[in-house]
């Protein structure tokens, strides 16, 4: 970690926030997705309760460092600063593992920790840190940690834990359509929170550079890295898709991964910097005050033609970029596939769509 400073005063702060404001719509959709796996509830119900955090506190006050305002205080600052900037006033606890690896991971049902490995700290400057700080916080805003931590239990235990759970004969067939669609869910859920980064450090290449510096890895060449040539590369491969067998290598390369390539989040975090959604946000024009569930009661919502934020059936303009949304798509509230008015059910999820 280099030792400039970064000016707080510079940075804008957004009181009453709603993670609708900036939540990409992939993973609000893939949320829809994992409420509609079979046998969810028993599983929620088996990770539900302290047992899981107690586990996980005790790991980290034994092998972490804690941080606090006389505690590794110049990386502490930054993370009271990116909750205040996200308007996340309770804070989750924050560590430091010794752990040589250029990763931070947010885990908890109940209570919230965030921890960043040393690796992570020594790789990134200062305004990159905070970038990685407001990401993991961005995970706390969008209310994704109990899927994701059901998420890390899962790998932590394997599927044989869950096999033991469910009913005889159920557990294969569940277990992989749990795993997948958390998988997926996972890979959405990072889009969000990258936004929610850029929402903390207000700069595009800082966010791109960071994520750039996780694909790249060697801190001898990070010098040397330089980000156009990344964007260059993004593009090669989003281009390379024009036949089927490419299509089906990227297919299953992303099969199992929990992280879209960061490569690719580089480029769509520095397409998002350039839309009218983020650009409202940074003018204080943004939705305010609950969460994207809260926002959208509705079995129906608009999803926006401009930048596919979902809206309320009765919104004459879109609440993140202020879009006219005559043209919207009708979608349902719970998968976010295209419906039409007279539908009774959705035919994707089976949702009732009139009352």
């Amino acid at each position: 970690m280099t030792t400039e400073t970064i000016n707080f005063d510079k940075l804008k702060e957004f009181p009453g926030l709603s993670p609708a404001a900036f939540q990409h719509p992939l993973d609000v959709q893939a949320v829809g997705g994992i409420r509609q796996v079979p046998l969810l509830g028993v599983l929620l119900k088996a990770i539900s309760g302290s047992v899981w955090e107690r586990q996980m506190w005790l790991s980290q006050i034994s092998s972490a460092v804690r941080l606090g305002p006389n505690q590794g205080r110049s990386v502490y600052d930054k993370f009271v600063k990116a909750a205040t900037i996200l308007d996340i006033p309770e804070l989750p606890a924050i560590y430091i593992s010794n752990r040589y690896e250029v990763n931070a991971y947010a885990f908890g049902i109940e209570k919230y920790q965030i921890t960043l490995y040393s690796g992570l700290v020594d790789a990134l400057s200062e305004e990159e840190l905070l970038a990685v700080i407001g990401h993991e916080l961005g995970h706390i805003k969008c209310d994704h940690m109990l899927y994701k931590t059901m998420a890390f239990i899962l790998r932590l235990l394997g599927t044989n834990m869950l096999y033991s759970l469910l009913p005889a004969g159920t557990g294969m067939l569940a277990s992989i359509s749990l795993q997948l669609s958390l998988l997926h869910w996972e890979r959405m859920a990072e889009f969000s929170c990258d936004r929610a980064s850029l929402v903390v450090v207000q700069d595009e290449s800082v966010v791109a550079s960071a994520l750039t510096k996780l694909a790249g890895g060697s801190q001898k060449l990070l010098p040397e890295i330089h980000l156009d040539s990344i964007l260059q590369q993004a593009q090669e491969y989003e281009d390379a898709g024009d036949n089927l067998l490419e299509n089906i290598f990227k297919v299953n390369m992303m099969l199992f991964q929990t992280h879209p390539f960061p490569i690719v989040r580089a480029k769509e975090i520095m397409e998002w910097a350039k839309s009218e959604q983020y650009q409202n946000i940074l003018n204080g024009n943004y939705v305010r005050g609950a969460s994207t569930a809260e926002v959208l009661p509705e079995p129906t919502l608009l999803s926006c033609p401009n930048c596919r934020q979902l809206n309320g059936t009765k919104s004459p303009f879109c609440l993140a970029c202020g879009a006219d949304l005559k043209q919207a798509r009708l979608v349902c509230a719970r998968c976010q596939i295209k419906v039409f008015p007279n539908w009774q059910k959705c035919p994707g999820c089976g949702a009732q769509l009139i009352p």
